[in-house]
């Protein structure tokens, strides 16, 4: 088991309490999967170098904008995420193994205008910078991307959703089977096997924790895939916050103010964040969490204290 016990409860729980809501009103839906589609690809692309500001990608998105004085190809992938969200949307809801032609035909849509490349493997090999491996060779990536298929589809019960997830993108990002877009590739295929289990649309990977992103990935090329794996989790849970607030209308705080609530510092509550033991959330450069979460927090706490 790759992930921390404590990050498992907690995602087991509020996916459980939100599963209790089910079916969710279209109206909110819709609400949630327009602002998780703009957050998304503009995450999603910032990771890769975008140029593009949030504002900027939701005028690409929602009113079809070129934005004067950035890349064309920068405002054509995120133009194009749109479509290949829809996509996995349409995967998930169809069930099944997972097949190279769908991989491709998701690259294609993503990339398309990009990279010449697009839809189709490499055609050479390819050095990955700061990375401690070397991706197979382009005449075995074919094979290769089979036999990961093949892994996923031998692993569906061997591991919980959100450790499948994760260690695939990993595994998909080491074989490194496109010239380009292959993160982008990873993180939607990620996001079909949450869906696919019943997670709600989408989980988004921070611009602002790509450097925590991109160490916990070379942790995982040295074997170690607990950090990456507990970092996908908490984003995945950041997702189950998000939606639960906005339905159960949770009062939010931000840690300044729960701070003040409690015995614990903002800086302590910070740290406490960012490694996953409070299940705070960020929303831009703010860590926030519900009160409710703050509660089973100290609660816990005090738990602990009463049994040492």
């Amino acid at each position: 088991m790759y992930i921390d016990a404590k990050i498992q409860g907690r995602i087991i729980e509020k996916k459980r309490r939100l599963d209790q809501h089910r079916p969710l009103s279209p109206s909110l839906l819709n609400k949630l999967r327009k602002e998780f589609m703009v957050e998304y690809t503009f995450d999603s692309n910032a990771i890769e170098g975008s140029t593009l500001t949030l504002h900027e990608t939701r005028m690409v998105i929602e009113e079809g904008l070129t934005v004067q004085g950035r890349p064309l190809r920068d405002i054509l992938a995120a133009r194009n995420h749109p479509e290949a969200i829809e996509y996995v949307e349409g995967l998930a809801k169809a069930g099944g193994s997972l097949t190279e032609k769908d991989v491709l035909t998701l690259h294609k849509l993503i990339m398309e205008g990009v990279d010449e490349g697009a839809g189709r493997y490499r055609e050479a090999g390819v050095r990955i910078a700061g990375a401690l491996f070397s991706p197979p060779k382009s005449t075995e990536v074919p094979a290769t991307m089979r036999s990961l298929l093949d892994w996923l589809d031998r692993n569906l019960e061997e591991l919980s959703p959100v450790e499948l997830a994760a260690v695939f993108h990993h595994r998909f990002v080491t074989v490194h089977p496109f010239a380009e877009g292959n993160g982008r590739t990873a993180r939607l295929l990620m996001n079909l096997i949450l869906m696919r289990n019943s997670y709600p649309f989408i989980v988004s990977v921070s611009r602002q924790d790509r450097d925590k992103y991109i160490r916990a990935l070379r942790e995982a090329d040295q074997g170690n895939l607990n950090d990456f794996v507990n970092y996908i989790a908490r984003c995945a849970e950041r997702t189950l916050d998000i939606y639960l607030n906005t339905i159960e209308e949770q009062d939010v705080l931000t840690l300044s103010e729960a701070s003040q609530m409690t015995s614990f510092s903002q800086e302590y509550l910070s740290l406490l964040a960012r490694s996953g033991r409070l299940a705070a959330f960020k929303e831009g450069r703010n860590w926030l969490v519900s009160r409710n979460e703050l509660e089973r927090y100290l609660v816990e706490v005090k738990t602990r204290g009463k049994r040492s």
